[in-house]
């Protein structure tokens, strides 16, 4: 299934139950977005007087464990905390460029595309323990760190590569295509 947030996503929590027999759920704060079921999954339409800075739009989404999601954002994404440990990640997609943005990430199963597009600020990307990660960021970068290593700056077009990557099934493989402010994988 896939969950569309348009034309952006602020001030949202993302949870997993894997107890829970319905697909989705959400709660909302102030003014509410369209939900509307789609062919492939959900689309959460927030008004188009959404404002990034405007916190009338805060939320709690829960995904149940069991189904494979795609989670795309088609716009700005700003203080989101997603914690999808238990989730079933098929894919990440967040347009727009993104903002104090905290993502933990589940075991993955297969090799799982996380795309970031327009630059990202204070984002930062937990994986469990041993999984392999490519990373490549196209613009340049200032405070990015990969583990245990810091860098201050990182120039354009930098990639990492896990040793193990290649030959694992089970990976993740990030790009982000601006460049990054405070950028943390762990």
């Amino acid at each position: 299934m896939k969950i569309v947030f348009v034309p952006g996503a602020a001030d949202l929590t993302l949870q997993v139950d894997p107890a829970m027999a319905e697909p989705y759920k959400f709660s909302f704060d102030g003014v509410l977005p369209e939900v509307r079921p789609v062919t492939d999954g959900v689309v959460v339409d927030f008004p188009r007087s959404f404002h990034i800075g405007d916190r009338r739009h805060g939320g709690q989404i829960v995904l149940d464990a069991a189904t494979p999601w795609v989670i795309e954002v088609q716009g700005r994404t700003s203080r989101v905390d997603a914690d999808l440990r238990e989730l079933w990640l098929a894919g990440l997609d967040l347009q727009g460029g993104v903002e104090h943005v905290h993502v933990n990430l589940p075991e993955p199963h297969g090799s799982v595309p996380v795309r970031v597009a327009g630059g990202a600020a204070d984002l930062t990307f937990r994986r469990p323990a041993g999984v392999p990660v490519r990373l490549a960021v196209a613009g340049g970068s200032a405070r990015l760190a990969i583990g245990e290593q810091q860098f201050a700056t990182a120039q354009p077009n930098y990639v990492f590569t896990d040793s193990r990557f290649e030959e694992s099934e089970d990976r993740y493989d990030i790009l982000i295509t601006g460049g990054t402010e405070a950028l943390t994988l762990v």
